[in-house]
């Protein structure tokens, strides 16, 4: 199938490669001609394991292409997906690129004359929007007869490849018949996959359930954290490992057990970050409010999120006392491993926070070098280089991403390169056993 994608960020540009590899005929538009750019020279403008082969195969083999002009994209496909980005904005939803692709693409269905269209929306939006903002505009601007989708993505940064290829759901909501079959022909690869068809209201709503779902997991262990943090020798690790252990959650299957991959939000930590849970649980949350529904869960999954940096910094100050001009070492800024999005990220909000109180922050991360760091000016940071670098001189240690790299951290590492060797680990990632006491503080336990 001739099929574009409106907007190359990290759900367009994925959707687009992982389409191209089924053998699609996929054309990839974006306003950032830079971006664009970048992509035809087989370049990856993000982070993700594993589509930077793909990207390469699919550009050489010509099933993926890409134009700076939308008109081009409209021309040559009978259908396309938009997805850009849908950011929040005084705590709502910002449908501006949404309506600025949607206008750019009614008036290319115009000027080519395209009959049949069909209009598939990727980006995430707050139930209604389709069928109350888009719909009437599609129906004021187009005489051609056009079809209209709401197809949500559950892509996770990190493992979106695997989620692409290996979907537990596809979720087509749709205005009708037409519509509908013409996004199942593009996934029909997937035959053995859950088809969940339904109205463009469902499918909206589908997302934001999902997301916050999975953050209320995180919220709650870390709330459990919370209460076994004033019981010495309770560790929450063990108490949430328990209950992921229930049959209820860890099915069993021909003798075998099934843990499922929710087990690993039942796991205390910093908090969560990234793209979508913080963004999508306080839109829903502030389309609940706007129609006078009461969200107590839902505040309640934002207001511990929020809570978890502060975490970090008071105990930092229980060990340290005073951060005033204590050197402080990050170990991880992007908000989860195998990324490079640092969007949202606990990591920076405790920086904030320790340079309110006047520590000197020093931070490693895998993935970020000072190209990164452009849209974080504000705070006042060294980036280092390596492990080492980070912890030199160092009084106090923290990590708040589980990179496999920092597997290897002890005490011994610790005493080597630090002035004070001690570290809390956010994450609850390393092995306490490689470490000698009062060096090592996990989060969730207290002695």
């Amino acid at each position: 199938m001739k099929v574009g994608i409106v907007g190359a960020g990290y759900v367009g540009l994925t959707t687009a490669i992982c389409l191209a590899s089924l053998g699609h005929k996929i054309i990839v538009y974006d306003k950032d001609r830079e971006k664009i750019a970048k992509i035809k020279n087989k370049k990856m403008p993000f982070y993700e394991q594993s589509l930077q082969n793909l990207l390469e195969e699919t550009i050489s083999n010509g099933s993926l292409s890409t134009t700076k002009y939308i008109n081009e994209l409209i021309k040559n496909t009978d259908g396309c997906l938009i997805c850009v980005g849908t950011p929040t904005k005084n705590n709502s939803i910002d449908l501006t690129q949404v309506i600025e692709a949607t206008a750019d693409i009614a008036q290319s269905i115009e000027s080519n004359k395209k009959s049949n269209y069909i209009i598939i929306l990727r980006s995430t939006v707050i139930p209604t929007t389709t069928r109350q903002k888009i719909l009437p505009y599609l129906k004021e601007k187009l005489s051609q007869p056009f079809g209209l989708c709401v197809v949500p993505e559950f892509l996770r940064e990190g493992q979106a490849l695997e989620d692409f290829m290996n979907p537990d759901k596809i979720v087509i909501g749709s205005i009708d018949e037409k519509s509908k079959t013409f996004v199942e022909k593009i996934f029909e690869h997937f035959k053995n996959t859950m088809l969940i068809s339904t109205n463009l209201e469902t499918a909206e709503l589908i997302k934001y359930t999902n997301n916050s779902f999975f953050s209320m997991l995180i919220s709650f262990s870390n709330e459990i954290a919370n209460i076994a943090e004033i019981i010495p020798g309770v560790d929450t690790f063990n108490v949430l490992k328990a209950l992921i252990s229930d049959k209820r959650i860890t099915t069993n299957f021909n003798g075998t057990k099934i843990v499922p991959a929710l087990e690993t939000y039942l796991m205390p930590g910093c908090g969560f970050g990234g793209s979508c849970f913080p963004k999508d649980v306080q839109a829903i949350l502030n389309y609940a409010s706007s129609k006078k529904i009461k969200t107590p869960l839902l505040n309640a999954i934002i207001e511990i999120n929020d809570e978890r940096p502060r975490k970090i910094v008071s105990l930092a100050e229980s060990i340290l006392g005073s951060l005033q001009n204590k050197h402080i070492s990050i170990l991880g800024l992007t908000f989860k491993p195998n990324t490079d999005d640092m969007r949202s990220s606990p990591a920076l909000e405790a920086i904030k926070l320790f340079q309110e109180k006047n520590a000197i922050v020093f931070a490693y991360d895998p993935m970020i070098r000072n190209e990164y760091v452009n849209d974080n000016k504000s705070l006042n940071f060294h980036l280092c280089n390596s492990i080492e670098e980070c912890l030199t001189n160092s009084e106090l240690a923290i990590l708040f991403t589980n990179w496999s790299e920092f597997k290897s951290i002890d005490s011994k590492l610790l005493k080597m390169y630090m002035k004070n060797p001690v570290l809390i680990d956010g994450r609850g990632f390393l092995n306490e056993n490689k470490f000698e006491k009062n060096c090592y503080f996990k989060i969730g336990y207290v002695e």
